[in-house]
């Protein structure tokens, strides 16, 4: 397939993979004979966290957990209560159920209450029932014989809120004088969570001779050192791991569980969740413009009554224009309240001279109502046009990089976090299949795996992305329609 060209680009290079021969390096003009008065610029790296987020924030920050197996299953527990559901109108069609203060029956789901418990419906706290004797079995649910809690001889429940589905829920629990019943407790159990790692490989090959070929263009490392007559094979290992890295980082972003694709020999190439994948299951949001208002009560939706206010804080990652959403979002929201602002507007003695004024500033956090803290930071996977090919009409930007991913790092205790990169112990594996060519240069009278002029270096890795309690993450996904 032909690559663009635009009226800027002077010189094209071709593209190749996987193999290196001197063929490619005299293709591509890196070689000599050929001289060029130039430095290719290239941040000579394997390990570039700002291009990793995730990998930066789980793996690069500790959050990690080594398992021997494959697969890997955790417990999260659940609330200790919960609201019973009604299962109908078991009251025999009585019009004003519990008038004059009657017995009457109430169906629910379970049988968690015992008598002496006070609960109450979704019609408000004027009408509480207390429970006046032990639930019956009834099919599939229990019958409670209850009466209103009042002294109101006119007062009676409302029928509509016995209808099916309707929530009944415990405030507390009254008894007589010398009485020897006690109130309900109710335990949770934890729910059991299941996932996989993922299996990943790479590998490159090079030739003796282009193991040795040198390179006349110049390579520039992350501090800015220029590196001359540099061998070709040490800018492809470079290549070769920054790919890598970001391979692993896509895995971690979208990867999605599976079981059924087979490999060549057979067996099924399985794969775990990513980020994406396991959100499916939390609080996500098709947005059209974003606000404050949203976010605010986006994140109050996923905060509210479950976790502490003093806890809520939550990283949100999104791409450039996510990030120009936000400032102008809190732009919007905060216009009303500013005036000339010395951290937006700088004059001299400021580093900007004479009468010429500095403009400029950008929102990248969010301290909201109910103790919510939010920090944005820039994933660049959600920019790469490379992988993401939904552009938006307008921007002509993948539409990626408008998505928001909410992501609480906070744990249950010290040390803990709810998110942690997982892998296999052991799983990590690296090695070379040498021929008349090794790593370490010609092969003089060693072992050698082929009879090629060449050397192949392969990596192996096994891992994968948790996520405790997906419900305290969530998605803002920019609408297409």
């Amino acid at each position: 397939m032909s690559r663009a060209r635009n009226s800027l680009t002077v010189l094209t290079r071709p593209w190749h993979a996987n193999f290196t021969e001197v063929n490619h390096l005299g293709a591509a003009f890196l070689a000599e004979p050929h001289k060029f008065d130039q430095v290719l610029t290239r941040v000579f790296t394997a390990s570039r966290l700002s291009d990793n987020p995730i990998i930066a924030m789980t793996k690069g920050a500790g959050r990690t957990s080594e398992i021997e197996s494959f697969d890997w299953e955790w417990e999260l527990m659940g609330a200790s209560s919960r609201p019973l559901i009604s299962l109908g109108d078991a009251t025999g069609g009585i019009t004003h159920p519990g008038l004059g203060l009657i017995d009457f029956n109430l169906k629910l789901d379970e049988d968690w209450f015992k008598p002496g418990d006070v609960i109450v419906g979704d019609v408000g706290k004027d009408f509480k029932l207390r429970v006046q004797q032990s639930p019956v079995a009834d099919g599939d649910g229990y019958i409670y014989v209850v009466r209103l809690l009042t002294d109101d001889t006119t007062l009676s429940f409302p029928a509509a809120g016995l209808a099916p589905g309707k929530p009944f829920s415990k405030l507390f629990s009254v008894y007589e004088e010398g009485g020897d019943q006690s109130g309900s407790t109710t335990y949770a159990m934890p729910m059991k969570l299941r996932s996989q790692l993922s299996t990943l490989r790479k590998e490159y090959s090079v030739t003796g001779d282009a193991a040795n070929q040198a390179l006349v263009v110049a390579l520039m490392d992350a501090d800015g050192k220029t590196y001359k007559d540099f061998k070709w094979v040490k800018y492809a290992e470079a290549e070769y791991w920054i790919q890598w890295y970001k391979e692993i980082e896509r895995s971690l972003w979208y990867n999605t569980r599976a079981n059924t694709v087979r490999g060549a020999n057979g067996r099924a190439a399985r794969t775990g969740p990513g980020i994406q994948d396991l959100l499916r299951d939390s609080h996500r949001h098709v947005y059209n413009t974003l606000t404050e208002k949203l976010i605010r009560e986006f994140l109050l939706d996923i905060f509210f009554g479950r976790v502490e206010m003093s806890n809520r804080n939550i990283v949100a990652y999104t791409g450039e224009y996510g990030m120009l959403a936000f400032h102008q979002a809190m732009v919007n929201a905060s216009s009303p309240f500013l005036t000339v602002d010395t951290n937006f507007i700088k004059g001299a003695g400021t580093g900007v001279s004479g009468n010429n004024l500095q403009f400029g500033g950008q929102f990248v956090k969010y301290v909201g109502p109910n103790g919510i803290t939010l920090t944005l930071r820039h994933n660049p996977i959600y920019d790469d046009r490379e992988i993401n090919h939904q552009m938006d009409p307008n921007l002509q930007v993948p539409v990626e990089s408008m998505r928001f991913t909410f992501l609480d790092f906070g744990g249950r205790g010290a040390g803990d976090s709810n998110i942690k990169y997982v892998h296999k112990k052991s799983g990590y594996k690296l090695g070379y299949v040498s021929g008349l060519q090794t790593p370490y240069g010609a092969n003089k009278g060693g072992l050698m795996s082929n009879s090629k002029d060449s050397y192949t270096m392969i990596v192996h890795d096994q891992c994968g992305v948790q996520i405790d309690d997906v419900t305290r993450c969530g998605e803002l996904i920019l609408g297409t329609d």
